[in-house]
């Protein structure tokens, strides 16, 4: 995966921003947030442990208390979240699953999902801060990086509680 400045950065919604992601000016305001509406649902994780998919349903639950019902690869999950009723997005949102089309910021053939906490404009586009499983280290391995808002990427919008 493509990433600026490092690699990864390990830690939480509290991690710095790398100087190459630095805001573009204080008070320049993010994106206002875009609703939030509840599609269908399922009582259950739909990824399988340690891939991408589980480990971005988890962080979707422990935000909205909801599994939303997607299924297939990572990349269909954007056309089934708007197929079932979420709210889905073009454009990065905080306390959103990111998927990724195949081959975009490395992506499997299978696509790629990860959950945002942060979005930061910058002056070369807007930086995302991503917590994925299943990434350059395998199954059940985590980390939280950053990257740059790039075409192929989309989001799913979680709803608070």
């Amino acid at each position: 995966m493509v990433a600026l400045a490092a690699t990864a950065l390990i830690g939480g919604a509290s991690a710095v921003v790398p100087a190459s992601v630095a805001p573009i000016a204080p008070g320049v305001a993010a994106a206002a947030p875009a609703p939030r509406a509840v599609g269908q649902t399922i009582g259950y994780n739909t990824g399988m442990p340690g891939q991408c998919t589980w480990g971005a349903m988890q962080r979707f639950r422990a935000f909205s208390g909801r599994y939303a019902a997607l299924a297939g690869n990572a990349k269909d999950w954007y056309r089934n979240a708007r197929a079932t009723g979420w709210s889905t997005s073009l454009r990065p949102q905080p306390n959103s699953m990111v998927v990724f089309q195949p081959g975009v910021q490395g992506a499997s053939p299978y696509g790629h999902v990860g959950w945002v906490d942060r979005v930061v404009p910058t002056r070369t586009g807007v930086a995302v801060h991503i917590w994925d499983m299943n990434g350059p280290g395998g199954p059940f391995s985590t980390r939280w990086w950053w990257t740059t808002n790039t075409p192929g990427m989309s989001y799913i919008l979680a709803p608070s509680r």
